[in-house]
């Protein structure tokens, strides 16, 4: 994957995480509690831990080790086990 695609999913990931505390500040002052705030919320999180999953996952394979990347993937399915559990 090239580093100016991951680089420009980190930025996504950041003004959508901006935006959604702006907006989720904004509108509990008049009492409102917006699912478009939790929905930008939740998106920006899967995009962050697509890109900490990418960058964890060259880690795992240079390591001369294979419990590294077997470490790697438990974590990556425990992680998307327990996000769609939580939806």
């Amino acid at each position: 994957m090239k580093k100016g695609f991951i680089n420009f999913l980190a930025y996504l990931a950041i003004i959508m995480v901006a935006l959604a505390l702006v907006l989720q500040f904004v509108l509990s002052k008049f009492g409102v509690s917006a699912s478009v705030v939790s929905a930008m919320n939740t998106i920006a999180q899967f995009i962050a831990y697509a890109i900490t999953a990418v960058f964890a996952f060259y880690f795992a394979k240079y390591k001369k080790h294979i419990g590294y990347m077997i470490a790697y993937v438990i974590a990556v399915i425990l992680i998307i086990v327990f996000l769609f559990l939580n939806f």
